[in-house]
Parts: C-alpha cells; sequence; structure tokens
C-alpha cells in the first residue's frame, strides 16, 4: 500500500514489481497480495486497455485509523484506556511519556 500511495496514481502489477525489485517477488506474489487488498476493501482495481490498474481504496490517514481500530479490537477489547495501561504497568511508559500524554490530553480537552 505505501508504495502505491506514493506513486498517487493508479498502478500496475509491472511497475510495482520495478518498485519492489529488491524483494524479488514474482508477478504471482504481487497479484496475490493485490487480491487479498482489494478483498478487504483497500484497492481498486479497473482495467485500461488490457492491463489492470491498482488505486488505493483509502487514504493512508484512513488506513492507520482502520488497522488502529483493528488492532485495539484484537488486543484490548477496543479501548485505548487498555492499551495504554498495558504499556504503563509493563514499564514502557516513561515518566516523560506520560507528562506528554497528560499535555496533550489536556490540550485536546482544551478545544472541546
Amino acid at each position: 500500500m505505501e508504495g502505491i500511495w506514493e506513486l498517487a496514481a493508479p498502478v500496475t502489477v509491472a511497475q510495482l514489481l520495478d518498485i519492489f525489485e529488491s524483494k524479488g517477488w514474482k508477478t504471482s506474489t504481487v497479484s496475490t497480495i493485490l487480491k487479498r487488498l482489494i478483498e478487504k476493501g483497500f484497492l481498486t482495481k479497473s482495467m485500461i486497455g488490457k492491463a489492470n490498474y491498482y488505486d488505493p481504496a483509502l487514504t493512508l490517514d484512513e488506513y492507520k485509523k482502520y488497522e488502529t481500530q483493528t488492532f485495539l479490537s484484537r488486543l484490548y477489547n477496543g479501548k485505548v484506556k487498555n492499551f495504554i495501561a498495558a504499556l504503563a504497568d509493563d514499564g514502557e511508559l516513561s515518566r516523560d511519556d506520560i507528562a506528554e500524554l497528560k499535555e496533550w490530553f489536556a490540550k485536546k480537552e482544551d478545544k472541546k
């Protein structure tokens, strides 16, 4: 998806193979990935001439929001608080991190 967003235009399998040449992917691998992304609703496919073109069905920000919600639902019962609590309980949040979060939340409250 990142490669497709960066191009900001509909892309072909051949273009993606060029972009990801260093990975050594074959056409069938890229096609399978594209098919799955279409099934998930992340891409659309259109045919121009004899070539299939793939276009993002959502923006990077929309995708991040979707993935975040999926992650929270799957691991933390859909609750951001449970995620933050897990980080805090495991010592993953420093005092600076907590201060930053408090400041961020206070700014969000002021905007309401």
